[in-house]
């Protein structure tokens, strides 16, 4: 057994791994989805809260938006000016399951207007789902990945012709039956079920999964080793597996997150994103994940088998020390999600 392999068994899976399936794009049409709605995920739906010529709640990223009577000359809604246009709203929803779009638009065909969904807020556009019609009611659903952390929702338009917006409401539900999108371009230390979900290619174990089980993208893994002499895959201080971490064994092109990495001593280019389980400190706006297991140096209740302070092993029964490995820190408080793959020794 490899020593990532050995190390990763020793702790508890402490959040969800998402779930690698493809999402079923569906046709935009009328459904009728029931009276479970838990509420709305974004700002001002209706589009009536204007700042000056902006929306106060959403984001205009391009083109031109102005205000437009809808079927009631007095109910304004949002016309879309310019081809292309769009507007964006970033949020912090990371617990719906089911999310329910509902639309109310006076929308040509030749406008291409699509409603755009950023799973992460990582910029990767995750479900894309046309709008049409003619001041009447459509609806239409997506079922949410496992384990993401916030969302970018995108309104474009992106060809000719009219395109007036009454209403863009999005709300959580439940009893989605489709199959979740895939999310790519997973940093570093992120939950995954396949190589192709990371931005490294590699899905592996980590600090705190069972690698075989709930892996997470790594640098390297048990079936995808390390080139470099004398270097074996081991758990990095990110939590995830990296190339003989902290050995000086790295030489120049190699992949890195500290100088120590590095035969050179000189590790460049290292973003880290933040804490897993805290608002994200990096880019993408969100939360990144969920806090690592609460025994993690907490009095160890039993009746598993642990090593306590004492240095002595707990056969099943509760005890009074704490279940505090020195080989399974829980890295302040949980390990962190490094942009891209890391950065290269110089």
């Amino acid at each position: 057994m490899s020593s990532l392999t050995s190390f990763a068994h020793q702790a508890r899976a402490s959040r969800t791994v998402r779930r690698a399936t493809l999402l079923a794009a569906a046709l935009f049409g009328v459904v009728s989805l029931g009276d479970d709605c838990d509420g709305d995920i974004v700002s001002d739906p209706t589009f009536r809260d204007w700042c000056g010529n902006s929306l106060c709640s959403w984001t205009t990223d391009s083109g031109n938006i102005s205000q437009a009577p809808t079927w009631n000359a007095d109910d304004l809604g949002v016309s879309f000016n310019q081809t292309p246009t769009q507007i964006s709203q970033v949020t912090s929803e990371s617990s719906a399951t089911c999310i329910q779009f509902t639309s109310v638009a006076n929308v040509d065909v030749l406008a291409q207007m699509v409603l755009e969904v950023d799973f992460n807020n990582d910029g990767t556009i995750d479900s894309s789902t046309p709008i049409a019609g003619n001041w009447q009611q459509f609806q239409t659903e997506i079922t949410a990945p496992t384990g993401y952390y916030g969302i970018t929702f995108h309104i474009r338009k992106q060809g000719t012709g009219n395109a007036v917006l009454a209403e863009m409401r999005i709300q959580s539900t439940t009893g989605c039956t489709a199959p979740a999108p895939v999310l790519t371009n997973l940093p570093l230390g992120d939950g995954c079920n396949a190589d192709s979900e990371c931005v490294s290619n590699v899905c592996g174990g980590g600090s705190y999964f069972f690698s075989n089980v709930n892996p997470v993208c790594s640098l390297c893994s048990d079936t995808q080793g390390c080139s470099g002499p004398g270097q074996t895959c081991q758990l990095g201080r990110y939590g995830f597996g990296q190339c003989s971490p902290d050995g000086h064994l790295g030489v120049s092109g190699a992949n890195c997150t500290t100088n120590s990495d590095c035969a050179s001593n000189h590790c460049d280019g290292v973003v880290v994103l933040g804490t897993v389980g805290e608002p994200d400190a990096g880019t993408d706006g969100g939360f990144d994940s969920v806090p690592c297991a609460s025994n993690f140096g907490s009095p160890d209740a039993g009746p598993v088998s642990t090593r306590d302070g004492g240095a002595t092993t707990d056969a099943g029964t509760t005890d009074a020390g704490s279940f505090a490995p020195p080989t399974i820190p829980c890295f302040a408080p949980s390990p962190t999600l490094v942009q891209g793959k890391g950065g290269v020794c110089r």
